[in-house]
């Protein structure tokens, strides 16, 4: 795991050299506007007010006043120095005292990555370097446009977060992007959200094939990395950071075939500088031997912007696993070893050392 971290710390270090050395010096920040935001419904047009929202119903949120020249300094990267970084519009449950303006620590914000959205300037977004990584690319992928007004129009997908503050308050909010600090882009408009499944809430995909890869690497990603695990698709992401995938075909007979699965799961660094994909699983079986193949980035940074299937692991089953497998009866404790040969590089340094074993469930 080691070899992965050397090489994210090598790359962040370079871009940040890069982009101090191509943006220079930071000018001083701009007087930031009056901002404020008003959310409606799915339609754009009716209030939130007081209507009672589920995970999957969609919110429309207008911004005014986002002044789009303020919030030049914060991280270095994904934005350089300089840039205007931005605001960040979220859906979330926030703790009473959650400013960053006020010190409130990150931990006072629980979120969704996925469907936070980021309003920045065309002008701005064209100057987050794409080489030598492609940082345009994670700012893009939650991008909205800021108008030279300061207004935005952004359209944000409810879900819950993992972690909530006891006193924590649901609503959408909007705050300063990349450790931008800016008292006056931090506003929030309340909605009334019951985590409770509604008629817009996707239902789970069925977990067929679960598997954890290796005993360390939801902790290196998610840890080591301070980035992130999710699945959509078919896949998801347990809390113990196992993936999961469902079924969609099984040829299995006498012993021989093969059980194809459906679903993505993308694993990310901090600022995505490494973004990997793992997809629609295959495992081709003959008798006690099997093969677990998967599509994967056919680079460290483009997630599932392009992909191409890998070789992954060896599964061996015991004489008893094959029986059952035939019976279509759930099997669990599948010995897989890693193959050689894994690409991305970044999925390489994450397969030295042991795989986790394999359940298959019907």
């Amino acid at each position: 795991m080691n070899k992965l971290l050397r090489l994210l710390v090598v790359m962040v270090a370079g871009l940040t050299a890069f982009t101090l050395t191509a943006i220079g010096a930071a000018p001083a920040q701009a007087k930031p506007a009056s901002a404020s935001i008003s959310v409606y419904l799915a339609d754009g047009v009716t209030p939130a007010g007081s209507t009672v929202l589920h995970p999957g119903d969609q919110v429309v949120v207008k911004g005014t006043g986002f002044d789009p020249n303020a919030n030049t300094s914060g991280l270095p990267v994904p934005v350089p120095p300089g840039v205007p970084h931005g605001t960040f519009i979220t859906f979330g449950a926030f703790a009473p005292k959650w400013k960053p303006s006020t010190g409130a620590p990150e931990s006072a914000r629980t979120t969704v990555r996925a469907q936070t959205k980021w309003a920045l300037s065309r002008a701005a977004l064209n100057k987050v370097p794409n080489v030598p990584f492609d940082m345009r690319r994670t700012v893009r992928q939650q991008w909205v446009p800021l108008s030279r007004s300061g207004s935005f129009t952004a359209r944000i997908t409810l879900a819950t977060p993992a972690k909530k503050p006891a006193d924590g308050r649901w609503g959408i909010y909007t705050f300063g992007a990349a450790d931008a600090v800016n008292a006056a882009q931090e506003t929030m408009v309340p909605l009334r959200y019951s985590p409770e499944p509604g008629p817009n809430t996707p239902k789970p995909a069925p977990k067929n094939l679960v598997w954890a890869y290796s005993p360390n690497f939801a902790r290196t990603v998610v840890k080591s990395t301070s980035g992130a695990l999710g699945g959509n698709g078919g896949a998801a992401v347990d809390d113990a950071g196992r993936m999961s995938f469902e079924l969609v075909e099984n040829t299995v007979r006498d012993g021989r075939g093969e059980l194809r699965y459906r679903g993505t799961v993308v694993a990310s660094t901090k600022f995505h500088l490494l973004e990997i994909a793992l997809a629609d699983p295959v495992i081709r079986v003959a008798g006690t031997r099997a093969v677990l193949s998967m599509r994967t980035s056919t680079t460290d940074m483009n997630g599932d912007d392009a992909m191409r299937r890998v070789d992954i692991a060896d599964l061996t089953l015991t004489r008893g696993q094959v029986a059952k497998l035939a019976r279509g009866e759930n099997i669990r404790g599948v010995s897989a070893t890693f193959r050689r040969g894994i690409t991305p590089t970044s999925l390489a340094a994450l397969s030295i050392g042991k795989a986790s074993p394999v359940a298959i469930r019907f």
